[in-house]
């Protein structure tokens, strides 16, 4: 039997010769980063970083890529790749994005509730690390959708917010697990992890079939 975990850490560390055409141009054409605009209540939750603080460039960056059109989980998830692995930028952003999507698949919840475990594998650069990284941002992951707010702008102001933070907390899982902050072995499939948690029901194993080969992130990105 597979080692569900140990196997989506490896798969979101790896050089992506895989990844379909499609999806590398996907990311590729991405806008840089760009301010998130007039927004005071990012602007709050910035200033309560301290100056220097990476958390709080990838909150502006991601929410400037929500408020662009850009899906909350590939602007959560190319925000943190862009900052710790820009000689594989596009490559950390597509398999972040496809471990996120699968996780959500089998959750039946929206991709974009498992934007910080995309972010938190795209920031990650070694496997010890990743697996913990892992396991701390699975620690973060609600499938509960909340208020929406009222009208349109209420909801893409919402929406970037959520961006945002799914962004600055991968990133802060990435960096937690480099420096030796454990999670649980199987963050994923374990009994302590996030299936268990959520979907106790579900096998763990269909997370890995045809990984590589068949693309759950084609419909987000």
């Amino acid at each position: 039997m597979t080692d569900v975990s140990a196997s989506l850490v490896q798969f979101s560390l790896s050089g992506g010769s895989s990844i379909p055409d499609g999806l590398r141009s996907a990311v590729s054409d991405l806008p840089a980063a760009s301010s998130a605009g007039e927004d005071g209540h990012l602007a709050a939750v910035r200033s309560a970083y301290p100056e220097g603080d990476v958390r709080a460039d990838v909150l502006e960056s991601a929410a400037g890529l929500a408020r662009s059109g850009v899906h909350p989980l590939l602007a959560a998830t190319a925000s943190v790749a862009r900052l710790r692995n820009d000689a594989r930028a596009v490559e950390a952003t597509v398999l972040g994005c496809e471990v996120a999507c699968r996780l959500a698949a089998l959750l039946d919840v929206r991709p974009d509730a498992l934007s910080v475990v995309g972010a938190a594998l795209a920031g990650s650069t070694d496997p010890a690390g990743a697996l913990h990284a892992l396991g701390l941002a699975s620690t973060q992951t609600t499938t509960v959708s909340g208020s929406s707010g009222e009208g349109a702008e209420g909801q893409e102001e919402v929406a970037a917010l959520r961006t945002a933070f799914a962004a600055a907390d991968g990133l802060e899982a990435a960096l937690l697990g480099e420096r030796g902050f454990t999670a649980p072995e199987a963050p994923v499939e374990g009994r302590r992890g996030l299936l268990a948690l959520l979907a106790p029901a579900v096998d763990a194993q269909e997370l890995v079939s045809e990984l590589g080969t068949r693309w759950h992130a084609e419909a987000v990105l």
